[in-house]
């Protein structure tokens, strides 16, 4: 019948959180460096102390890029979603990464476009009496952006919902992740356009997070409270899944102890998740739980 094969309340774009917090860390590595290599006369960059593991320890090194059009056509250039928000209107300059994700997307841009921008530069009076439901909004980038005179930021007519590719965000309550997880809220939820906007030369970025948690907004915190909420009901299912294998084991020892998981310190980049206890409550069918109820009752 051609219906979709599935309905959901919210609209999803994707966002790579990680890449564009590998270049701000770099970036502030560097402006490290440089700032030793002018206030000494000797040359300290092979005995930098600076932290580089928040780098050097993913999978790719490298920021990831796509090839798109510049300049109708004519020429091609590297671009993402970090120098679409870094080089954003100076309207928007007071929007963090996640907002503007959810309200805007990148476009090109046709001759409605040129019209609509040519209207808004007009006199006031010509936007009152304009009738009908209003255009969405555009913005054009900064002249610095590679693609400033081919493409524009549009307003999306229903806010979407960003999804995190890659490594998610860490538990806020993890000693060994807190940089990690202080550098993906600032990069996510207050508004940037170098590293030294959100973390300063001298600081941790636990301490930059101290120092600015009071600019987050209040919509900000709802979601921040959402990504510690997830990993807790995570946690809680991971506990209840113990406590099913426990039960079972202790049940004529009815799961071969093979299937039972190693627990593991979750790195880093690590999302929490338990794949192998999943699967192991896999192997606990309808016909594992139907021996175990007569054994219970046999038992009493």
């Amino acid at each position: 019948m051609n219906w979709d094969d599935h309905y959901t309340t919210h609209r999803f774009q994707g966002l790579f959180l990680i890449q564009t917090e590998r270049f701000l860390q770099t970036q502030l590595n560097e402006t490290c460096a440089q700032q030793k290599l002018e206030t000494a006369a000797q040359n300290l960059i092979d005995n930098d102390t600076y932290d580089e593991e928040a780098i050097d320890n993913d999978n790719n090194d490298e920021e990831q890029f796509q090839i798109q059009s510049a300049e109708h056509d004519k020429k091609y250039v590297l671009v993402n979603t970090r120098i679409d928000y870094q080089y954003r209107s100076d309207i928007l300059n007071r929007m963090c990464l996640y907002d503007v994700f959810s309200i805007f997307y990148k476009k090109k841009m046709n001759t409605t476009d040129l019209k609509y921008l040519s209207k808004i530069a007009g006199s006031t009076e010509e936007k009152i009496s304009q009738k009908g439901r209003p255009p969405n909004e555009r913005f054009l980038f900064q002249k610095q952006h590679p693609q400033a005179t081919t493409y524009l930021m549009m307003k999306y007519s229903e806010s979407h919902v960003p999804v995190l590719y890659g490594p998610q965000i860490p538990r806020q309550d993890r000693d060994d992740t807190r940089e990690r997880y202080c550098r993906a809220i600032l990069t996510l939820f207050l508004p940037w356009r170098t590293v030294t906007d959100i973390c300063d030369i001298s600081q941790t970025w636990e301490d930059a997070f101290k120092s600015r948690q009071h600019l987050i907004l209040r919509h900000s915190w709802a979601i921040i409270e959402n990504i510690q909420l997830l990993h807790e009901c995570k946690k809680d299912r991971d506990d209840h899944l113990l406590q099913v294998i426990a039960e079972a084991q202790t049940d004529n020892s009815l799961v071969d102890p093979v299937l039972i998981p190693t627990n593991q310190v979750d790195s880093e980049y690590g999302t929490d998740d338990s794949d192998d206890l999943l699967e192991l409550l896999g192997n606990l069918d309808e016909n594992t739980v139907a021996m175990l109820n007569p054994t219970k009752k046999l038992n009493r």
